[in-house]
């Protein structure tokens, strides 16, 4: 999804209203001054829904009983089949610091990543069933159930589901990256889906 302006200003922060502004102090990019990130300026145009947004979200990123680095090799996989740039390049920066390397990044953008291990390989073959066709097959399945426990079950869909709903805003608002993360398109761009 090419970048074009936003079709839904983020919102000044003298006018987010106190309770969402409170919600959001977690949410400020300490690498470009402190500022609140894009994404949550823009989605505090609905002050109300953000808060409660932030209660799953602070789950998914904080709470999750997945690795960090499972966590961010799912959600820059759900950013590449979903082409949300901005997702893409904020999660670049998460992987990195979690460990995941440039080129295991680079092979999250193709058709069939390769250089993970199983466990990693069935969690990608999940996230992209669950981003194309809302389910898993009996097979993946299978494989999730022999490697994974329940909560990490359900953390893996939910993990999905919260980034594929975060893509679309990104998508459908056509959020810009802050000057700081958009530096990350000349060290590892989002990657144009390829054809089949």
């Amino acid at each position: 999804m090419p970048v074009s302006e936003p079709r839904l200003s983020p919102v000044a922060e003298k006018d987010i209203p106190e309770k969402a502004l409170a919600a959001l102090e977690p949410y400020r990019n300490a690498e470009a001054g402190g500022d609140i990130y894009a994404i949550w300026t823009t989605l505090a145009a609905h002050p109300d829904a953000l808060r409660r947004f932030l209660v799953f979200g602070n789950h998914v990123l904080g709470r999750n009983t997945l690795s960090v680095r499972t966590r961010e090799l799912v959600i820059l996989r759900v950013a590449w089949l979903t082409q949300a740039e901005y997702e893409w390049l904020q999660h670049v920066r998460i992987a990195r610091r979690a460990g995941v390397s440039d080129d295991e990044i680079r092979a999250l953008g193709t058709p069939e990543p390769a250089g993970f291990d199983d466990t990693e390989q069935v969690l990608l073959l999940a996230t992209d069933q669950l981003v194309g066709v809302a389910d898993l097959d009996d097979g993946t399945w299978k494989r999730l159930r022999d490697r994974l426990g329940t909560e990490q079950l359900i953390d893996l869909v939910y993990t999905v589901g919260q980034y594929q709903t975060v893509a679309m805003a990104i998508n459908a608002f056509r959020i810009r990256p802050e000057p700081d993360i958009a530096a990350l398109r000349a060290e590892l761009p989002l990657p144009a889906p390829t054809a089949p």
